[in-house]
C-alpha cells in the first residue's frame, strides 16, 4: 500500500476515534439528558472535578469577611433540654429570641435554614409577651419578630407534583412576615454529590423563589431579582448601587456549580451557637445588659449541625463524603460577593480540547516510534492534568480532562498503534519480499530494523556496477551451429530434433545462469542491491535502499570476488572439458553422441559513483523494479563497455572514494588513459582495478 494512502487512512482512524469520542460525550447533551449512568465520560470527569474542588479548597481562595453562622448543634439542644426542658422541634419562640438578638447585633440580613412547615402547638410555658404587653403563641411570636427584623430569609424545601415543582412554604403566620422566602433544597448529581446549585424554582402560586443563599447577599450587592437576564450558559442579574451586574454561569440544565471555598468551621466566618444567642437575649432583655454589637452588617445564616435523625443535613460534597450541608448557603453567598464562579466548558470549548488532543496524539503517534510517542503524550497529559488543576485553583475554570485525554489522546494513541503495527508488518512482509532477492538477508534486516523505510523516488549518492558477460553472443551463435549440425548429421527431425534443441538451449541457459548467480551471490555478500539483468549482463548499485558511506569499496571488492569466482569457474570448467575430450574419444568410438564442452566465460565490469534517481518503477498491476537512473548509471555502463575479457573499470569519482577509504584496494588501480564515451561530451578519466596476483600490463 503506498505511504501516501496509508497515511490517509491512519488520519481516517484517527477522526473516526474523535467521531465516536465525541458522540460519546456530547450526545447526551444534544438529548438533553440530565448527567445520568448514560454519561460515562461526564461521571469521570465529574471525580476529576472533585479532586480539583478539594485542591481549590486546600488552596484558601478569597472570603468575604462579612459572613456569619449560627449552629444548632448537639450541645446546644442537650443544654436546651436540659434547662428549658424544650425537645425538638424547638418551640418558635427560642428562633424569635435568636432573631431578637441578631437585630440588636445589627446583623444586615439572616437566611434561616430551618423548616417551618406546620404549625407549632401552643403551649402556656412556651407564649411569650410582646412589648405591647400582649401574650402571644410561640408561632406568632416569631411571625411578630420576622416582620420587626425585616431582612429575614426562611428556607424552603419543595417536591413535585405531576412532574412540576411545588414549594413546601412556612406556615402563613411566618411566611407573610419573612421577607423572602429562600430555595433551600439540595439539588444532588446522579452519583449522590451535591456539586450544582439551582438558582431559583419557580412554583406556580407562589411565583420566583431563589436560592437562599442568593437572597442573603441580594441586598449587600443591590440585585434587582425582578430584573433577570437570561441565556444558554449565563445568568445576569442586575446590580441597582452601582456595582457591575453579576454574571452566573450555568451549566446546560440550568445550574451552577458551588465554589466549597469555606468550610463549616472555616476561621474566617463569624461563629456562634444558638444556645449563646438565647443567652445573650436573655441578658439583653432580662438584666438590661448592654452587649457589644459584634454581628453588625453580617450576613448571617443559621442552620443545623446536629447529628440526630430530625435535625441532621449532613450529605456529600465534592469536599467529603459527609458536609455539613449548611455550608453551602455561605459558599453560594461568598461567591456571589467576590465574584468568584466555577466556569464549566462550553461544548465548543471542549469540543476543541478534544480535536486539539486528538490530533496531537494522531501526529505523534504516526510520526515518532510508538514507545517515543507514548513517552510524549504521558508528559503532555501530566502537563495538560496540571494546567487543568492550576486554572481551576486560580480562575476557577473547568478544563475538561476526560474527555480529551482519555478519550481521544489515549484512544487515538491505541487505535493509531494497532493500525500501525498491522501496517508495518504488512509492510515488512511487502518490504521484504520485494527485496529479498536483489539484497542479502543482512541488508533487508538493516533496511526493515530502520525507524522510516524510504524506498520512494529520492535523490541519493549511489555506486553503480554493470558486469557483462563476454563472447556471450559469439558462444550462441556457435552453439546454434554446431546444433544445426548435429541434426543433420544424425537425420533428426519433428519431435526429436525440438528435444535436441531445446536440451542444448537448457544447457546454455544453465551456463550463462551459473556465471550471473556467481555475480549475484558477490553483490549480495557485499550489501550491494541486485537491480536486474540485462540479457547476459548484471546491473547492482549499492547506497540504497540502506546508505552506505563505504558504498564505493564494497562495489569494487564485489567486482573483484565476481572476477576471481569466474576465473576459479573457468578453471573448473576447463578441467571438465579436458575429461570430456577424453570421455568423447570413447563415446565415438562406441558411435554414441559425444558430450558438449562447456564455455569458458569471462567479464566485463564497469563501476561508477554519483549522484542519481533511485526508487521503484512501475506500478503493482503490472512489473515494479527498484532500480537507478540517471547520467552517472549511463556512464557506469559505459564504462563497461570500454572493459575488455577479464577487466575492471572505475571512474575517477569511484577511484578518488578507493583513496579516501580503502587506500591498499586503490593501491591495486592502475589508471588508464582517457577515453571517450557515447553521450559525454569530454574523455572520462578511468581506472582499472586489478585483481589477480599477476601484475597488470601498462595498457
Amino acid at each position: 500500500m503506498p505511504i501516501r494512502r496509508s497515511t490517509r487512512i491512519a488520519f481516517l482512524v484517527a477522526a473516526g476515534v474523535l467521531l465516536l469520542v465525541g458522540l460519546a460525550r456530547f450526545t447526551p447533551v444534544w438529548l438533553e439528558t440530565p448527567d445520568s449512568s448514560t454519561d460515562v465520560l461526564q461521571r469521570l470527569e465529574l471525580l476529576t472535578y472533585d479532586w480539583r474542588a478539594r485542591a481549590a479548597f486546600a488552596a484558601k481562595g478569597p472570603a468575604a469577611t462579612n459572613l456569619a453562622a449560627i449552629f444548632i448543634d448537639d450541645e446546644g439542644l442537650r443544654l436546651i433540654n436540659e434547662t428549658l426542658e424544650y425537645h425538638w422541634p424547638l418551640p418558635r419562640q427560642l428562633f424569635g429570641r435568636v432573631l431578637r438578638e441578631l437585630s440588636a447585633q445589627g446583623a444586615a440580613r439572616v437566611a434561616c435554614d430551618v423548616f417551618f412547615l406546620d404549625r407549632h402547638k401552643d403551649y402556656a410555658e412556651t407564649r411569650m409577651a410582646l412589648p405591647d404587653g400582649r401574650v402571644v403563641s410561640s408561632d406568632e411570636f416569631l411571625g411578630y419578630q420576622l416582620r420587626e427584623l425585616g431582612n429575614v430569609v426562611l428556607g424552603t424545601p419543595g417536591e413535585l407534583v405531576e412532574g412540576r415543582w411545588q414549594a413546601l412554604p412556612p406556615i402563613p403566620t411566618l411566611r407573610t412576615n419573612a421577607l423572602a422566602l429562600g430555595y433551600a433544597s439540595a439539588d444532588r448529581d446522579a452519583d449522590g454529590v451535591l456539586r450544582r446549585v439551582r438558582p431559583y424554582q419557580d412554583d406556580p402560586h407562589l411565583g420566583r423563589i431563589w436560592h437562599l443563599g442568593i437572597l442573603l447577599v441580594a441586598g449587600r450587592l443591590g440585585l434587582d431579582l425582578d430584573q433577570v437576564a437570561e441565556r444558554p450558559g449565563e445568568l445576569r442579574l442586575s446590580s441597582t448601587n452601582g456595582t457591575p451586574d453579576l454574571a452566573i454561569p450555568l451549566d446546560r440544565e440550568g445550574l451552577f456549580y458551588a465554589d466549597w471555598s469555606l468550610a463549616w468551621n472555616d476561621p474566617r466566618i463569624f461563629k456562634a451557637s444558638f444556645t449563646d444567642l438565647l443567652d445573650f437575649d436573655g441578658y439583653r432583655h432580662e438584666e438590661g445588659a448592654v452587649l457589644e454589637p459584634v454581628l453588625q452588617d453580617y450576613l448571617v445564616v443559621i442552620g443545623s449541625l446536629g447529628s440526630g435523625s430530625n435535625i441532621s443535613d449532613v450529605g456529600a460534597t465534592p469536599l467529603s463524603r459527609e458536609t455539613y450541608l449548611v455550608s453551602l448557603h455561605w459558599n453560594v453567598a461568598n461567591s456571589l460577593l467576590t465574584g468568584r464562579f466555577i466556569r464549566p466548558p462550553s461544548t465548543g470549548e471542549e469540543a476543541l480540547c478534544i480535536l486539539a488532543m486528538g490530533a496531537l496524539s494522531a501526529v505523534l503517534t504516526w510520526r515518532l516510534r510508538p514507545v517515543v510517542a507514548l513517552v510524549i503524550l504521558v508528559l503532555t497529559m501530566v502537563a495538560y492534568i496540571w494546567a487543568g488543576v492550576w486554572v481551576f485553583v486560580q480562575w476557577r475554570y473547568w478544563l475538561p480532562l476526560v474527555s480529551p485525554l482519555g478519550g481521544a489522546m489515549l484512544m487515538t494513541h491505541l487505535c493509531m498503534v494497532t493500525y500501525r503495527t498491522v501496517f508495518e508488518q504488512r509492510e515488512r512482509r511487502h518490504l521484504r519480499s520485494r527485496f529479498v532477492k536483489l539484497v542479502s538477508p543482512e541488508v533487508v534486516d538493516e533496511l526493515l530494523a530502520q525507524e522510516r523505510v524510504a524506498v520512494g523516488g529520492s535523490m541519493r549518492p549511489l555506486t553503480v556496477m554493470f558486469a557483462d558477460v563476454r563472447g556471450f553472443t559469439r558462444m550462441t551463435e556457435q552453439e546454434q551451429i554446431e546444433a544445426q549440425q548435429m541434426l543433420a548429421q544424425e537425420g533428426l527431425q519433428g519431435p526429436a530434433a525440438e528435444s535436441f534443441l531445446e536440451e542444448r538451449a537448457q544447457a546454455t541457459l544453465a551456463n550463462v545462469s551459473e556465471l550471473l548467480a556467481i555475480i549475484a551471490d558477490e553483490v549480495k555478500r557485499y550489501s550491494g542491491t541486485l537491480d536486474k539483468y540485462i540479457g547476459d549482463c548484471v546491473m547492482a548499485f549499492w547506497g540504497a535502499p540502506v546508505r552506505s558511506e563505504a558504498q564505493a569499496v564494497l562495489a569494487v571488492r564485489a567486482a573483484v570476488e565476481s572476477q576471481r569466482a569466474i576465473a576459479a569457474l573457468n578453471a573448473r570448467r576447463q578441467e571438465l572439458n579436458e575429461a570430456r575430450t577424453e570421455e568423447n574419444r570413447t563415446r565415438m568410438s562406441r558411435g554414441e553422441r559425444p558430450l558438449p564442452m562447456v564455455p569458458l566465460l569471462s567479464l566485463g565490469i564497469g563501476i561508477n559513483t554519483g549522484t542519481a534517481v533511485v526508487g521503484f518503477m512501475g506500478s503493482d498491476a503490472h512489473f515494479v523494479n527498484y532500480t537507478v537512473f540517471g547520467r552517472e548509471v549511463n556512464l557506469a555502463s559505459r564504462l563497461e563497455g570500454l572493459a575488455e575479457k577479464g577487466q575492471i573499470i572505475i571512474s575517477a569519482a569511484t577511484f578518488k572514494q578507493l583513496e579516501a577509504r580503502a587506500p591498499e584496494l586503490a593501491a591495486r588501480c592502475v589508471s588508464r588513459p582517457p577515453r571517450a564515451v557515447k553521450g559525454i561530451a569530454e574523455p572520462v578519466a578511468i581506472h582499472e582495478v586489478t585483481w589477480s596476483d599477476e601484475p597488470p600490463g601498462d595498457g
